[in-house]
Parts: structure tokens; sequence; C-alpha cells
């Protein structure tokens, strides 16, 4: 048995909640962020974006497979948007 195959014995729905959760919270912080000017702010979207892909898995238009490929390569993206920024003066 893998670890966490518990899980899925748990209503899809509570995962969904979960997914709505972390949209909503990606959304405030990237408002934070755009609203204090915060060096990054643009990145922000790329986690937004990466919470509906998994909403998509959960409304069967997608493999799950697919949502975490394109949700680590949208976290990817992101952290080498970070990165690779030059400071600003």
């Amino acid at each position: 048995m893998p670890i966490g195959s518990f899980l899925d014995s748990l209503p899809t729905i509570l995962y969904v909640g979960a997914h709505v959760l972390f949209l909503l919270a990606g959304i405030w912080a990237w408002k934070k962020a755009v609203d204090n000017k915060t060096a990054f702010s643009s990145a922000f979207w790329l986690y937004i974006v990466s919470q509906v892909v998994f909403l998509c898995f959960f409304g069967e238009i997608i493999t799950m497979k697919m949502a975490v490929l394109l949700e680590q390569t949208l976290m990817v993206i992101m952290v080498l948007s970070i990165v690779t920024r030059k400071p600003q003066v």
C-alpha cells in the first residue's frame, strides 16, 4: 500500500474545497503583493493558475498526472522568475 493511499477514501469535495481555498489565498496574496509593490508580485499569478489546473482535474478535464505536471512546471517557472530577477535599487 503506497503512503497516503488512505486519502483515496475521502470525498472529492474536500479536495475541491481545499483547492478553492488555496486559489482564494493565492488571489489574496497576489493582491496584497501588488498593493505593497512587492518585488515578486508578478510571479504570484503562476500559483493562482496552478490551482485552476487542479480544479480542472476535479472537473474531469485533465488527468491527475497532467495536473501535477502542469502545476510543477508552473512552480518551476515561478521559482526561476524569482531567483533570476535583477534586484531593484
